[in-house]
């Protein structure tokens, strides 16, 4: 099996190619409801969406260490409202994006040196929430 060596870019942010979409294959765009009758039949209800509007993407890895000048950018985006950016994989598959804010903080970091003062080139571990649109 090859490895890509493209990168991961949110607009014009190069994310750590250590990142991994751990939430790749636990999403359909199908869903159900189910009812019972009062005579205790069951009656199910099934869609399936066009497209992959409200799909998760959350790039993750305890490996994936981003520099502080990066994840400035990059929280200042996560702080405009309904802000829509362009993930390409690193296959090269694009999507449109917006942070998920409906699952709590979208960013989360941890700074790999544990110091009181960061430089912008000091590195922090990175998780991403993102939701295609």
């Amino acid at each position: 099996m090859a490895i890509s060596a493209n990168n991961i870019t949110l607009d014009t942010v190069t994310l750590p190619y250590e990142l991994i979409w751990v939430d790749e294959y636990s999403w359909t765009s199908i869903v159900s409801e189910s009812e019972r009758t009062l005579q205790g039949v069951n009656i199910v209800e099934s869609n399936q969406f066009a497209g992959q509007s409200g799909r998760p993407i959350t790039l993750k890895s305890d490996q994936a260490w981003i520099t502080k000048s990066d994840l400035t950018t990059i929280h200042t985006w996560a702080k405009t409202l309904n802000k829509e950016m362009t993930l390409t994989m690193h296959d090269s598959t694009s999507y449109t994006v917006r942070f998920d804010h409906d699952s709590g903080e979208p960013i989360e970091v941890e700074p790999v040196k544990q110091i009181a003062e960061l430089a912008d080139t000091d590195e922090y571990i990175l998780t991403l929430k993102l939701l295609v649109v």
